[in-house]
């Protein structure tokens, strides 16, 4: 459920606002269209996470794509030529995310 308000409601009654968010979503209304949505802390912390699923699941969805299209570019190479370029890519791969501060090595903590 949600409850629209203006722009200057909003503004001057920002506290009632604010608790009446943590209850539903309060849509704002500026010039009769709707511009920002305050909503409770553990909506946001859920959208937040919904929306770092997704990204994730775009990554891999690439990254299949990409390992079909690899695999058609190098369908000449034998398994073991294969799994040889596979490890290097990854060892290089990581090494560069741990370098750009990207993801810890467990070496490291």
């Amino acid at each position: 459920m949600e409850e629209r308000i203006t722009a200057t409601e909003a503004k001057l009654r920002f506290g009632q606002v604010m608790r009446r968010a943590a209850e539903k979503d309060v849509i704002v209304v500026s010039r009769g269209r709707p511009t920002v949505a305050i909503l409770s802390y553990e909506e946001y912390r859920e959208l937040q996470n919904l929306r770092e699923r997704l990204r994730r699941e775009k990554a891999l969805e690439r990254l299949e794509r990409l390992a079909v299209e690899v695999r058609q570019r190098n369908s000449d190479l034998s398994e073991s030529e294969a799994e040889e370029l596979s490890d290097r890519f990854t060892r290089d791969t990581i090494e560069e995310m741990i370098s750009r501060g990207k993801v810890r090595y467990r070496g490291e903590e």
